[in-house]
């Protein structure tokens, strides 16, 4: 339709063109023969007829005149029809290029395949939106060629129904292809194109939407404070966006217009990143919260995980430190405090021994004097 109102728009540009053409070369034959009717009849001219030739040379004054202002007003017309012609052209190829992108939703993705190959070949094709999809695998470089051989394709590891097709060997290469449309999240896993021969040669097609980045390392907080957690999805940009806490199998769907003291949702200018930001945490805020990017074809999620820790957590190694000290040293002092004993009696018992002696040797010199005396 664009094409065809680009000729239509160019046909009638070429057209005024050509009128203004003709009505220029209409006004220059009469000028000219204007021109020489007064050269003819100037030698003619007498003092007796100078009102008619004055009305004359008037007239012929006048037509000179439009034929000027016509021959101007053509030109014109020309350069400002060649100077419009142009723009639309451009304009209308722009726009037809933008439709047909818009319109033609389709991926085109081409595995080759040389010769037995690690099974895990992959190629990954993120969707969106309802997509035309066009899968193709062609297998090269097998030592033993034969003129035929079969391949079929798969589902998540199912054989797709009447996809097995015999493959004809061409150039050297064997060629299997699938066409198909997503229309629904149902559709959406891993496509694989299988050349049945020994050892079996496959590729894979993983088709999903996009992945949602979320956070891999746990948000450390507080009770009573506030934590902010953030979600992307690159160069892809969802209808919307929803958080959620994850409660064992369950999600917990988080309004934040209900609850606005609570929460604060922001979904970002590009529209590919949002916040979700909690405030006032208590322990039950501690686990795993999901960020859902939902597409038209489906959803994809990303996982933040927070820890809310109490004002006393970071105070207990501090006080296990403290308790340690504290018992060691109880334990010195009571082990001093039983060596001073333990030493203080050992002293008083070597105190009443060199006591007893002492004792033992005046009474033996007392007995002597005794005896002498005697």
């Amino acid at each position: 339709m664009v094409r065809h109102g680009n000729n239509l728009y160019k046909a009638s540009s070429y057209s005024c063109v050509a009128s203004a053409r003709l009505l220029c070369r209409e006004t220059s034959r009469e000028f000219n023969s204007k021109r020489r009717a007064f050269i003819r009849q100037g030698d003619s001219f007498t003092a007796a007829s100078g009102t008619n030739t004055a009305d004359k040379m008037l007239s012929t004054w006048i037509s000179v005149l439009i034929g000027i202002v016509l021959f101007v007003s053509c030109g014109s017309q020309v350069i400002s029809d060649k100077t419009t012609i142009a723009s639309p052209i451009q304009t209308d190829q722009r726009e037809i290029n933008i439709t047909e992108i818009a319109v033609d939703s389709s991926i085109v993705k081409n595995i080759v395949i040389k010769g037995h190959t690690d099974p895990w070949i992959k190629a990954n094709i993120d969707v969106t939106q309802p997509t035309n999809l066009d899968f193709s695998c062609k297998l090269t470089g097998l030592l033993y060629e034969s003129s035929s051989i079969t391949g079929f394709w798969r589902k998540d590891g199912k054989q797709i129904p009447q996809s097995r097709v015999v493959i004809q060997k061409k150039e050297s290469q064997y060629h299997l292809q699938i066409k198909f449309q997503v229309t629904n999240n149902s559709q959406l896993g891993n496509y694989t194109c299988v050349f049945d021969i020994k050892p079996e040669v496959a590729a894979n097609f993983v088709v999903e939407v996009p992945d949602t980045e979320g956070r891999e390392k746990p948000l450390v907080c507080y009770e009573g404070d506030a934590v902010v957690m953030i979600c992307k999805s690159h160069e892809f940009v969802p209808n919307t966006w929803i958080w959620h806490k994850v409660n064992g199998t369950e999600k917990a769907i988080i309004n934040a217009t209900a609850n606005p003291d609570r929460y604060k949702m922001n979904i970002y200018k590009d529209g590919n990143k949002t916040s979700l930001k909690v405030m006032g945490l208590t322990g039950k805020d501690s686990g795993l919260f999901g960020c859902s990017a939902v597409y038209e074809i489906g959803s994809s999620e990303g996982h933040v995980k927070v820890k809310v820790l109490s004002y006393m957590v970071p105070l207990k190694p501090f006080l296990a430190i403290a308790t340690e000290v504290i018992i060691l040293v109880s334990l010195i002092l009571v082990y001093e405090r039983h060596t001073k004993k333990k030493k203080n009696l050992a002293d008083n018992g070597t105190e009443h021994m060199e006591k007893l002696k002492t004792e033992e040797s005046n009474g033996v010199g007392n007995s002597t004097t005794r005896h002498r005396n005697v």
